[in-house]
Formats: C-alpha cells, structure tokens, sequence
C-alpha cells in the first residue's frame, strides 16, 4: 500500500490517497528509474574522483560533471512525481497536486518513500 497527503492551496485542506495495491507491472517502471538515478550518481561519484585525484578535468568531462550534478539534484524531480502519479492511478494525485501539496522539507523524501512502499520496503519515517 501507498499512501501520500497533499495541500491543497484552492480550499486550505489536506487530503489523504491511499492505492491498497500496486499492480507488479509497476516494478519495471520503479527499478528504471532507480537504475537511471543510480547511474548518473555513479558517473558523477566518478568524475568527482577524478577531480579530486587530478586536480582538473577535460572540457567534455567538466560539462557532463557540471550536467550530472544538476541532473543528479534537479532532474529526478520531475520523473519522480510522474512515476508516483501513475502509481496512484487516481484523477486527483496529479503533477500539480503534488507540486503544490507537498511540504517543500518533506518532498522529495515523501515521493521516495512512496516509491519503497511501492517495493514492499520499509521506508526511514516508519522506521522511526
């Protein structure tokens, strides 16, 4: 089971989805997206390295460097929320929703969360 609260601005509530069960296809969506994101942590954990041993990079490796860190940081965001979206299912766990109901300090630990659920993980918060 997943679940996710989100804002809504419109009407000043917070109202809370649940999907009991993801459908298994679903897996293959969430392990792409884990192997893409672990992959790009993987080649900047590498170029970093590289920095740190030799004190420089080539202009090509600077430019992929400089466009991991952003990837790595920023564009999860976006492929995150529409995975968690079609896991749902639901017309009201939209893009929008999510980006105006989340809390920013809890966001993108929220959407991962849901994401573990989704595997049948335990996710840090319940863990506490």
């Amino acid at each position: 089971m997943i679940s996710i609260k989100l804002y809504n601005p419109e009407t000043g509530d917070t109202n809370y989805y649940e999907q009991k069960k993801v459908p298994f296809g679903k897996i293959k969506k969430i392990i792409e997206f884990n192997k893409t994101q672990a992959t790009k942590e993987t080649e900047l954990d590498l170029l970093q390295r590289k920095l740190d041993e030799n004190g420089s990079l080539s202009k090509t490796e600077e430019t992929k460097y400089l466009n991991l860190q952003t990837e790595v940081e920023f564009g999860m965001v976006d492929p995150m929320v529409e995975l968690v979206v079609d896991l749902f299912n639901h017309p009201k766990v939209t893009k929008e929703a999510i980006y105006d109901g989340l809390d920013l300090s809890d966001g993108i630990q929220g959407l991962s969360d849901i994401l573990t659920q989704a595997m049948g993980g335990k996710t840090d918060s319940a863990k506490k």
